[in-house]
């Protein structure tokens, strides 16, 4: 719209130094094409000028650029007076009888955020930390609000408990701005803030281990806002008033010409979670003898108890207990208790415990899978002979 205002500008001044020109009669062929070529060619040059202005980088939202041209010219050997520019045209001869032409900057919103380091965890380990760079490369003093996503699917495993907090600023912080913070910040146009988020690296991966070299990507989103809501991009074009204009590349996880920018930083293990580890061990409860004490003689009831403890990340696979019964003794029927829970001696589906059918002279507990962490207790009765 500025080119088109300095193009009409052109064309009046033009055209009132052609009448001029004219009422003068003599010459005026002569005179008026180099007139108006040096007239033309000068305000070409204003244009130019004025674009290069405009465009100039690193000009603050809201500055009134204000420029006037004048024209010298003569006829018939004679220097007449210049005659200033007006952006509706001026014919009045003279310094100051010309008016300026002007437009104000428009508002740039332009950021970008950049991933500066990964971290190298182990599982569990707590508040690990990557750094990321967040760059105000608009042309006004901007808030942006920052937000982690730490579910992105192209990772092996999901880190958790992220915080963001903004470390520190190039230059001078902008005022009311207290380092550090949290999750915003508001930048003076080409200050570049350092933002650190931390977050817990988990134990196991679902409950499966998780394996040296295995990655947690973790993104991180910068959005212009203003006054706490987003900015939204001006739909009209004034000279004199300051328009919103989104110039921002396409990030990660955004768009171009959006307000926002992203980039995505790595959590990478660099040693694997615990594997499973299984400790069982076997232990005399009780001795009851026939006679209702304690001694360890013929007829005499022997209860052994049996733990099994495991510890570890991921799943145990076809755990089986065999308890063979001990030399001089004989097993007590129905006598083997799993957690507390009665157990049959037949090959059923009630439970997975059987006697003498899977092993001879044998009690068989079949657990199956289960995952690290849990714990078994087994009760089993034999009598001595």
């Amino acid at each position: 719209m500025l080119l088109t205002h300095i193009k009409e500008i052109i064309k009046k001044i033009t055209f009132m130094i052609d009448a001029n020109l004219q009422s003068r009669g003599t010459n005026y062929n002569s005179h008026a094409n180099k007139t108006g070529f040096i007239v033309k060619g000068f305000l070409c040059v204003c244009i130019f000028a004025y674009a290069g202005l405009a465009k100039a980088q690193g000009v603050i939202a809201g500055t009134n650029i204000s420029n006037t041209a004048i024209v010298s010219y003569s006829t018939g050997s004679i220097t007449q007076e210049p005659i200033e520019s007006s952006p509706n045209g001026n014919s009045s001869a003279g310094i100051g009888n010309g008016t300026a032409t002007e437009f104000v900057v428009d508002r740039k919103i332009d950021l970008v955020v950049t991933g500066n380091t990964n971290a190298n965890v182990a599982p569990g380990d707590s508040q690990a930390e990557v750094i990321f760079s967040l760059q105000n490369q608009g042309n006004a003093i901007q808030t942006f609000s920052l937000v982690s996503n730490s579910l992105l699917t192209s990772d092996n495993f999901d880190i958790n408990s992220c915080n963001i907090q903004i470390t520190g600023v190039t230059g001078t912080p902008v005022a009311g701005v207290t380092l550090p913070s949290t999750n915003n910040i508001k930048l003076s146009p080409d200050q570049q803030a350092t933002v650190s988020v931390r977050c817990d690296v988990p134990f196991s991966n679902s409950g499966a281990p998780i394996i040296n070299g295995q990655t947690a990507t973790l993104g991180l989103l910068a959005t212009q806002n203003e006054d706490g809501s987003n900015t939204t991009e001006s739909n009209i074009d004034s000279a004199s008033g300051v328009e919103t204009v989104f110039v921002d590349s396409a990030g990660t996880a955004d768009l171009v010409r959006d307000a926002m920018h992203s980039a995505i930083r790595d959590y990478i293990a660099t040693s694997s979670s615990a594997a499973p580890e299984l400790t069982m061990n076997k232990t005399i409860v009780s001795v009851l003898d026939p006679d209702g004490g304690d001694k360890a003689e013929t007829g005499s009831e022997v209860t052994y108890k049996i733990q099994i403890s495991t510890t570890g990340i991921g799943t145990l696979e076809n755990v089986v207990i065999t308890d063979p019964t001990p030399t001089d003794m004989t097993y007590k029927l129905n006598s083997v208790r799993l957690n507390n829970t009665n157990q049959t001696d037949i090959s059923d589906v009630v439970d997975n415990t059987d006697f003498g059918i899977s092993t001879v002279d044998t009690a068989t507990i079949n657990l199956g899978n289960f995952a690290a962490g849990s714990q078994y207790e087994i009760l089993v009765t034999y009598i001595i002979n």
